[in-house]
């Protein structure tokens, strides 16, 4: 990734639809939380694939008359909205063409209804879970090169779950040293965390 910069400061520049690197720099970090949000609503992959297309060319078309005001909630939130909305049309769109398609062939694809299967508070959980997922995977892909092989190796196994006895025997590591690695990666992992949410949020 290039270097970072305040999302407000990427939000003006992507107003300029000539800016392809301003483009490709969002394009690069929203994309995948936009794709995650949209599995987490039960769209096969194929379909997630598509409206996160669909909802980057429509904030692409959209953003240069968009003005994001921090005071009124985070950005991610806008994006929620808009590809809830997205996969809405998308799943009314896609039951229009199968209705229409009834008395030539049976279709098996079984579409979600976001009315009948989820609550708005459910929506915006999935939203915020699938942030977390996402803010703290690229926070990881940010540190992981300051720390040597070895604690990063330390740092998956304790994602797997495993007890730091177990991953010291697995690495033929003291117990102590485990410890150590934790510590030093939990205090620049939650710093980066804390500084993703506040750039990107």
């Amino acid at each position: 990734m290039s270097d970072w910069i305040t999302n407000v400061t990427l939000l003006q520049r992507v107003k300029n639809q000539h800016d392809d690197q301003s483009w490709e720099e969002f394009n690069e970090y929203y994309r995948p939380y936009i794709y995650m949000i949209t599995k987490g609503l039960n769209m096969q992959h194929d379909d997630a694939k598509e409206i996160t297309q669909l909802i980057m060319i429509k904030i692409w078309k959209n953003l240069p008359k968009f003005d994001y005001d921090p005071d009124k909630g985070y950005f991610r939130g806008w994006l929620r909205t808009v590809t809830v909305n997205m996969v809405r049309n998308y799943i009314a769109s896609k039951a229009f063409k199968q209705e229409s398609l009834e008395s030539i062939q049976e279709s098996n694809e079984s579409l979600p209804d976001l009315d009948r299967d989820f609550s708005k508070s459910e929506i915006e959980r999935i939203a915020d879970e699938e942030w977390e997922v996402y803010i703290c995977r690229l926070a990881w892909d940010n540190v992981k090169e300051n720390f040597e092989e070895n604690a990063q190796e330390v740092y998956r196994l304790l994602s797997e779950g495993k007890e730091c006895d177990v991953i010291g025997e697995q690495l033929g590591i003291k117990r102590n040293t485990v410890y150590v690695y934790r510590k030093r990666i939990q205090e620049k992992l939650y710093r980066e965390i804390r500084r993703l949410n506040h750039e990107l949020g």
